[in-house]
């Protein structure tokens, strides 16, 4: 490959990360906006917008057009929900339950039906048994979108399957002791138990799987 070779693919690989950070952030605002119709009140400025972009611009290392596609709504489907779930602590279930049965309906359409049935399966049945022992420790909406990530993750493989079952635990854990740490300096006191949402962690770990799995 020559110099001048180089230089073209360089420029055509810098444009399309430039064309796909700007629809990324113009995506975040109608996310932002349908996560604030959601949840009753708007997100923070430019924290949708900011993680959609980061969302596009990350899943460019899938290896096909279809799969940088599919990651990308994917994402954006994550942001809007943790963003609600950030504000409100609720899942609505025209996101859980809706996305969860547009992935099953996908992959049942392009031939993956199996992994993604037995990957909602097994992500979202040992949740759906602590929801029903401890309901006070895991929400039922926690419960339905592990079957739309389970989905996902029993396409990409018992690898990704792996990290989205153990790793959101972790996430929230370290999260709570983070915000409690900080409450406590700020107010130079113990503050006791922190809880926070876990759907966001549960969305994060699905992505590092995802990402990781290759």
């Amino acid at each position: 490959m020559d110099s001048q070779e180089y230089g073209r693919l360089r420029a055509v690989g810098e444009t399309v990360v430039v064309v796909t950070a700007v629809v990324g952030a113009m995506t975040g605002v109608g996310v932002r906006s349908l996560a604030g119709r959601l949840a009753g009140r708007r997100p923070p400025p430019v924290s949708c917008e900011a993680a959609c972009l980061i969302v596009a611009v990350l899943a460019q290392v899938a290896p096909t057009a279809t799969g940088v596609f599919a990651t990308t709504v994917f994402g954006w489907w994550c942001v809007c929900l943790s963003a609600v779930d950030l504000l409100v602590r609720r899942l609505p279930n025209v996101l859980t339950v809706g996305g969860a049965g547009s992935i099953l309906a996908t992959a049942a359409v392009t031939g993956h039906g199996r992994e993604a049935m037995v990957g909602a399966v097994l992500l979202a049945a040992p949740l759906c048994v602590t929801h029903l022992a401890l309901p006070r420790s895991l929400g039922a909406g926690d419960v339905k979108l592990a079957v739309g990530l389970g989905a996902v993750a029993g396409i990409a493989g018992p690898a990704a399957l792996l990290v989205s079952a153990l790793l959101p635990s972790v996430l929230t854990a370290g999260a709570a002791t983070f915000t409690r740490v900080a409450r406590a300096r700020r107010r130079s006191e113990n503050c006791g138990v922190v809880l926070l949402p876990h759907g966001p962690s549960m969305c994060l770990a699905t992505g590092v799987a995802l990402i990781t799995a290759g």
